[in-house]
């Protein structure tokens, strides 16, 4: 089979599921081409190990402005591009991972003188929509052969929106059960393990740091956990509001038991350490760093947003938290402090087992391949 993937960026984890997606497809014995915006934006790039980790499976990417924009120019010139690929690589089906692809993939299919389904994967829905760009995708998207939610709750905000719930199809996203090496030059993974070796307790926060992902949130909680004298609490990745988070923990007094290292490529590294992984997000499209977390065998706080609350059952496989109330975090904070390694063990045992169910890295594949298949032999716009 010969598969066209378009996004608009290969980044963060709807960007770890394309391209996980895009080698192992290849490395099965299919043809994958994958086509993805040029020119960063303002929250927005392509990073450099996916990137790299394509070209070394062998698989043609082109960066082309843009499946980002909302410019009709630019996505009209980006189609003329897209055309010549599905002509080049005879391309069966169009695997969009955003509204814009989508109808990108859809248009430049119209050259074919065969059937091309075009599907999307709805990784997560902006909350920074506004009306004409909500209808723009809805419309996007009741033309489409088949839509993916990554979770019900996205299904739900979907038919909410308006697309047709006969279009929608739920895939939850997997990761595989691999481990990169540690890596000897990172510095700021060598002062963990230092730490883990002196017996403190790491509670660990990865993500954007935004509003969205909430990161403030935890640090204001930090400054009200009365058992910390042990812990220490850092926080992976790179966004717009780092530079104040720092300030804050200048001015709170915190910077000895608080770290921020930026982004780290090798993210996955650092669970190894963990001995609780954070989540106080406002939203989010799935949550992939929890599944991580069920993989790794670490103990997940997280606030009870919809799909959060979809991923964990409350003190079962993690410990959820009201996102209006800081003490409920303080709380839990707390409460993985004091616990005992026998409730530890069951409650990551429980979470574990949940991911072997549902959210491997082969489930997922094989869910897609088969959705591949099916609108392929029907031919029909509806899956």
């Amino acid at each position: 089979m010969n598969i066209l993937h378009i996004t608009t960026f290969l980044q963060g984890g709807a960007g770890r599921i394309i391209y996980e997606l895009a080698k192992d497809q290849k490395e099965n014995g299919n043809e994958v081409v994958v086509v993805t915006s040029k020119t960063s934006e303002p929250g927005y790039e392509n990073y450099e190990e996916y990137l790299d980790g394509l070209k070394e499976a062998q698989v043609p990417l082109y960066k082309i402005d843009s499946s980002f924009k909302r410019d009709l120019y630019l996505n009209l010139k980006m189609v003329e591009q897209v055309r010549e690929i599905i002509n080049e690589y005879d391309i069966d089906i169009i695997h969009a991972h955003a509204a814009i692809p989508a109808m990108i993939g859809l248009i430049a299919r119209q050259i074919s003188n065969k059937y091309i389904p075009v599907l999307q994967t709805m990784h997560g829905y902006g909350l920074n929509k506004n009306l004409y760009q909500q209808e723009m995708d809805k419309i996007i998207m009741n033309g489409l052969d088949c839509i993916v939610a990554v979770s019900k709750d996205s299904k739900r905000i979907l038919i909410e929106k308006g697309v047709e719930a006969k279009r929608i199809q739920v895939i939850y996203n997997g990761i595989k059960e691999q481990y990169k090496s540690e890596s000897k030059e990172d510095k700021d993974l060598v002062e963990v393990k230092q730490w883990k070796d002196l017996n403190y307790k790491i509670f660990g926060c990865i993500g954007t740091v935004c509003d969205r992902k909430n990161q403030s949130f935890l640090l204001e909680a930090i400054k009200f956990v009365t058992n910390d004298t042990n812990c220490r609490f850092i926080f992976v990745g790179e966004g717009e509001l780092l530079n104040e988070l720092k300030e804050r923990t200048i001015k709170y007094g915190l910077q000895d038991k608080v770290r921020f290292y930026g982004y780290k490529s090798n993210a996955s590294e650092y669970f190894k350490y963990f001995d609780c992984l954070v989540l106080p997000s406002k939203s989010e499209g799935f949550g992939l760093v929890i599944v991580e977390a069920f993989k790794e065998k670490v103990p997940v706080i997280a606030s009870n947003i919809d799909i959060f609350k979809e991923l964990i059952v409350d003190d079962k496989t993690g410990i959820l938290f009201d996102l209006e109330d800081i003490n409920e975090l303080v709380k839990a904070i707390n409460k993985v402090i004091s616990m005992s390694e026998k409730e530890k063990q069951i409650m990551i045992q429980q979470a574990y087992e949940l991911y072997e169910r549902e959210f491997t890295f082969d489930i997922m594949r094989n869910k897609y391949m088969e959705l591949y298949f099916s609108l392929l032999k029907s031919k029909l716009k509806i899956c």
